[in-house]
């Protein structure tokens, strides 16, 4: 079942998350399990079956990061197994951005951190503004197919800095 038509919602980039929360609320109690006590084992296992799929949904439709990747994958753009190309100057930058990494990660240079992060942030500041033009464009119903390789490279590139980040973290917080 597609999550938004679960949650009667339409499929957007960008939802009402107040009204995805009231949904979610009105279907866990429309399907809760103690409603099923009497019913047969059939209704029961039904009803816990919804109530997963519910929680998925909820879940996945509320993150931001899940719902694109969801959308993108309803709509043929992403699999778990496919070897995505990136374009090559990223692919260069972040080799460049993982060299810093490492150099960071042998020897901490708190300058060079600051100027990384600086990076990362104006990487990311980019990144967003992409995403939201073209999220717009997605949601207001304009010609799908642009927007959405446009929302591709975008969902990719931004979890490949989410990596970059963690791997920092990793060594730097402290």
């Amino acid at each position: 079942m597609n999550y938004f038509e679960l949650f009667e919602i339409p499929e957007s980039m960008k939802i009402d998350k107040g009204s995805l929360r009231r949904k979610f609320y009105q279907l866990s109690r429309e399907y809760h399990p103690d409603h099923t006590a009497g019913a047969s084992e059939a209704q029961r296992n039904e009803a816990l079956r919804m109530t997963e799929l519910i929680n998925t949904a909820y879940k996945t439709l509320n993150d931001d990061q899940e719902r694109i990747g969801y959308i993108l994958r309803s709509q043929s753009l992403l699999s778990a197994n496919e070897n995505h190309q990136m374009p090559q100057d990223f692919l260069m930058q972040m080799m460049d951005i993982n060299e810093t990494v490492d150099d960071l990660q042998s020897e901490f240079d708190e300058q060079k951190y600051l100027e990384l992060c600086s990076e990362l942030d104006d990487l990311e500041k980019s990144l967003n503004i992409q995403f939201e033009t073209n999220a717009e464009k997605f949601d207001n119903q304009d010609d799908r197919s642009g927007p959405l390789e446009n929302i591709k490279d975008y969902y990719l590139k931004s979890k490949y800095l989410l990596r970059i980040r963690e791997n920092l973290s990793t060594f730097a917080d402290s």
